[in-house]
């Protein structure tokens, strides 16, 4: 009776499969919730939203008048320091303003703010690469606590099937290599559970990172992430991600910034003027007023401003390639994940609908045949071991689907929409 009400709470275990812990840890690390809390917290999305909001300020410096100049002096002063003996001595104060050429200011302006949207599509670039990598490390945790609780309860069940082995043999019914082999086995399984808990530090470790949080911070059972086979065609892919993915964004707005500093260096080649009005009082005498006006004249201009708008060019011109450089790995990605998602997909429905009935059908059988003694403690131990390997190369199928799916959501700049 001890060995067939073991051998029915056994068959139970093997019917529930993976889903039976999924069921029993249903509160604990909400995906959602720590991608949220990694946008408000993570350093990185920090410093990128500084950078952005210090690049905005640039903009109205880009554009302004440089400082106006004050100053003060005394002018044909006598050489014994009598400022009332001369007529033409006088106490000066002045005021001079630089005017740039029509449309320099403009283009510097207008390339600072195409230099500030650059930053806010980095700023969101880097928000989604935050977002996937917390997604990633949370399906890596995920993971590890999914083999833990399958390798612990496949631990249990060889250790039980062992022990009912060790009565068989001292009964004459059993053989001694089978024993070895489970006793084996249940050394294996242990030792994957001391493997799997450095593993799930190390994730755990990841996640505290990307969330700003301390050592420690990050306790809990994540909660299963829901599996949602996509709908979508590489086309499809392609033609969004170029024009919603951020850093390609950036890229085309950094070329446009390089554009307006062109126009900035080929107005250089014209002159600047300088405005100054002065006002001169002298002792009994009437007071006197000054203006003039200076200008640069720009003509050492092959040498330096041709130059300058020869180096401009060059950097537009690195501008365009990084820009087509960066479309193409994002096509490259998009090419690698966008199969690699759709064969998962097949996979995992494979395993869902054939794979793991047929070897729970498979252990049933090897257990009806064992209670009658029409079976051997190895056949059921091979077929508890097999279904082990399954259910772990399943839960490793939906792991790597979900960082596959991330990785996708972070290059399109957005989510993927569900198979209707």
């Amino acid at each position: 009776m001890r060995r067939f009400s073991f051998l029915l709470a056994f068959g139970a275990a093997i019917l529930c499969g993976p889903f039976c812990s999924s069921a029993a840890g249903g509160a604990g690390l909400a995906l959602e919730a720590l991608v949220a809390e990694a946008l408000a917290r993570n350093p990185e999305i920090r410093a990128a939203r500084e950078r952005e909001g210090a690049l905005r300020e640039r903009i109205p410096q880009a554009g302004a008048l440089e400082d106006p100049m004050i100053g003060f002096g005394i002018l044909n002063v006598p050489r014994n320091f009598e400022l009332d003996e001369e007529d033409m001595t006088a106490k000066e104060l002045s005021l001079s303003q630089k005017l740039t050429f029509p449309g320099k200011l403009e283009a510097a302006a207008e390339a600072a703010g195409y230099e500030a949207q650059a930053a806010r599509a980095e700023t969101e670039e880097t928000a989604n690469r935050v977002a996937a990598a917390v997604k990633e490390a949370f399906h890596e945790l995920s993971h590890v606590h999914r083999t833990h609780e399958v390798t612990l309860r496949n631990k249990e069940l060889l250790e039980e099937l062992a022990r009912i082995g060790r009565a068989r043999y001292a009964a004459g019914r059993g053989q001694q290599e089978e024993l070895l082999q489970a006793e084996l086995d249940i050394t294996q399984a242990a030792d994957e559970l001391l493997r799997l808990e450095a593993e799930r530090e190390a994730a755990q470790a990841r996640l505290e990172a990307l969330l700003d949080r301390p050592p420690g911070g990050v306790r809990g059972l994540p909660a299963d992430p829901p599996f949602s086979p996509t709908a979508f065609s590489l086309e499809e892919l392609r033609e969004r991600a170029a024009g919603e993915n951020p850093g390609l964004r950036a890229l085309r707005l950094a070329v446009l910034a390089r554009r307006a500093e062109v126009e900035r260096a080929r107005r250089e080649v014209f002159p600047d003027f300088t405005v100054t009005f002065a006002y001169g009082q002298r002792e009994d005498r009437l007071d006197m007023l000054s203006g003039m006006v200076e200008m640069n004249l720009p003509i050492f201009h092959r040498s330096k401003q041709d130059r300058r708008v020869a180096e401009a060019l060059a950097l537009v011109r690195a501008a365009e390639s990084r820009l087509e450089a960066g479309r193409n790995d994002l096509f490259a990605r998009l090419n690698t994940l966008g199969p690699r998602v759709q064969a998962l997909e097949r996979r995992i429905a494979l395993y869902r609908t054939g794979i793991l009935p047929q070897a729970r059908l498979r252990l049933e059988s090897a257990l009806s045949a064992y209670r009658v003694d029409r079976a051997g403690f190895a056949a059921v131990v091979a077929a508890r071991m097999q279904l082990y390997r399954l259910e772990l190369d399943y839960h490793e199928a939906l792991t790597e689907h979900g960082k596959a799916i991330a990785a996708l959501e972070a290059a399109l700049g957005g989510p993927l929409s569900p198979r209707r």
